[in-house]
């Protein structure tokens, strides 16, 4: 792992996302540093996730002429990479600090998430995911089709991974809102009774009994990486924007707190 201060994740996937704009420009890490940019040595550095000032992504982007939509997200990305605790918000249909979320959990090798109400997006049926879209989202008919087709490929790729674990647990509030019709709901649970029978899945419940614990507190997202230059990150997410952090101490604590529900919670399929 890195010593650079800030955010190791941020500037890793910066790097991953220069890298990958380099090659569909047709550059290679030589025409960098024979246009005089950059010398060898930083261009790796940046694309090994290294550094990432926000005035050298900006030259890059230029070089390899990007448009002005994407040379914003990735100066944004070295923008978060000064802190490693960061905070992003966005108006659009699929915000840019999702997209950052997206790539995480496209990437992770284990995805731990506790939530009190909600079912993750990534497991939602077609229905529930548009009740829950209805509700708390957009109302813009072109953004809600984006975001159901989001959530169809998110399913898709965490399915198609043999070698992620995902370990969720979710409150009995999740089963006690109704989100669309009590059909709705019963398709849901099904689903995830199907989804628990999978290796490398487990979906636990907190039954009413359990009395309080620490994921009253927060309601988070575990990531953990098998990648040496990805650190473990909490992702924190609310209406407006989201919140990641990766400092020790901060995952140190979630990671406690999830051991702490995970003992509290029963299989999904013994939950009454």
């Amino acid at each position: 792992m890195s010593d650079v201060p800030g955010s190791q994740l941020a500037r890793s996937e910066l790097g991953l996302r220069l890298e990958a704009a380099r090659k569909r420009a047709k550059k290679t890490q030589a025409d960098v540093a024979e246009a005089k940019i950059f010398g060898l040595s930083k261009l790796r550095e940046i694309e090994r996730g290294i550094q990432a000032d926000p005035g050298d992504v900006f030259t890059l982007c230029r070089f390899y002429e990007l448009d002005k939509a994407e040379t914003d997200e990735l100066i944004g990305l070295a923008d978060m990479a000064k802190s490693e605790a960061f905070w992003e918000d966005s108006k659009h249909a699929v915000p840019g600090w999702f997209e950052l979320y997206l790539a995480c959990e496209h990437r992770c090798s284990k995805l731990s998430y506790w939530h009190p109400e909600l079912v993750p997006g990534v497991f939602q049926t077609p229905d529930y995911a548009e009740s829950v879209i209805n509700t708390i989202g957009t109302a813009d008919p072109a953004a809600i089709r984006t975001r159901m087709r989001v959530r169809a490929e998110r399913q898709q790729s965490m399915l198609e991974r043999g070698d992620r674990t995902v370990e969720i647990v979710l409150g009995p509030g999740a089963f006690e809102m109704e989100l669309g019709s009590a059909q709705v709901m019963t398709a849901q649970r099904a689903a995830l009774c199907e989804l628990s029978q999978r290796p490398g899945i487990a979906i636990r419940v907190v039954p009413r009994r359990a009395g309080a614990h620490p994921g009253l507190a927060a309601r988070f997202s575990l990531l953990d990486f098998a990648d040496d230059h990805r650190p473990s990150v909490v992702y924190l997410e609310a209406l407006t924007g989201a919140r990641y952090l990766e400092g020790r101490r901060h995952v140190t604590a979630y990671r406690q707190a999830f051991a702490k529900i995970w003992e509290l919670s029963v299989p999904i399929e013994e939950f009454k």
